[in-house]
């Protein structure tokens, strides 16, 4: 007897949330697929400059600089212009480079599973210690 009343109310409670659950309206329908296909493209344009590394940029950017110089010599504003730009690309790339530093999650070194520890103690740690093992009293 409890079983079937129990049973009849997990089914009344399951029929009012079939009703509960409002219809999605074209609007908000069109405002996902919108943002799905912007999303998309945006991706699209941006992934060939994903693989970019911060150092070929760099390396562009003094090859820039160079042609820059010796650009001037043949065309000076062309070549001032070139100089400017690749000053001003160093100059973002190297600080993108600074930025970038701590996102980089650290890869931890595991064997058999465990993680392990290859790091030494600093010099400052071992002369600490070397000069209490010197002070501490012999028996």
């Amino acid at each position: 007897m409890p079983d079937d009343k129990i049973q009849r109310e997990i089914e009344d409670i399951l029929s009012r949330l079939d009703e509960f659950v409002p219809e999605e309206s074209a609007a908000s329908r069109m405002r996902r697929q919108s943002s799905g296909v912007a999303g998309s493209v945006v991706r699209a344009l941006l992934a060939p400059l994903a693989g970019i590394s911060i150092r070929s940029v760099m390396l562009t950017a003094l090859i820039v600089i160079v042609a820059g110089f010796l650009g001037m010599r043949i065309h000076p504003i062309f070549g001032r212009w070139l100089l400017v730009g690749g000053v001003i690309l160093f100059l973002t790339s190297f600080a993108l480079s600074f930025l970038n530093r701590g996102s980089a999650p650290a890869v931890e070194q595991r064997w058999r599973g465990e993680p392990i520890d290859l790091s030494e103690p600093s010099l400052a740690v071992r002369i600490r210690d070397w000069i209490k093992a010197r002070l501490r009293p012999r028996r």
